[in-house]
């Protein structure tokens, strides 16, 4: 499977976030194939856009938290700022993420 994004795989927590023990709502993980979190999982993303660092993408994934997994898709614009570390720009954010090594996703 071709990478997504230009990210090393691994579990990644908001900036500012103490990797020993972040809580499910501030973890974010990322397979080579899709980013995913404590509410969906199982993401398999395609880019639909690139202009430097900033990449559209299109997400499936499987969504938790309510009677019964579904499946849906999402868009959204990341900013890979180096290979530990992206900002999530989807709807105007401006929220950072970096890697937490040795913690488990």
């Amino acid at each position: 499977m071709a990478e997504t994004l230009p990210l090393r795989h691994g579990a990644y927590v908001g900036v500012g976030t103490d990797c020993t023990n972040p809580r499910n709502v501030e973890l974010r993980t990322y397979d080579g194939g899709g980013l995913g979190s404590s509410k969906a999982n199982d993401c398999r993303s395609r880019v639909l856009h690139q202009q430097g660092n900033v990449f559209e993408i299109e997400q499936d994934c499987r969504q938790f938290g309510g009677p019964k997994v579904e499946g849906s898709t999402e868009r959204s614009t990341i900013r890979v700022d180096g290979p530990d570390r992206y900002t999530d720009m989807t709807d105007g954010g401006n929220e950072s993420f970096r890697l937490c090594p040795g913690l488990k996703p």
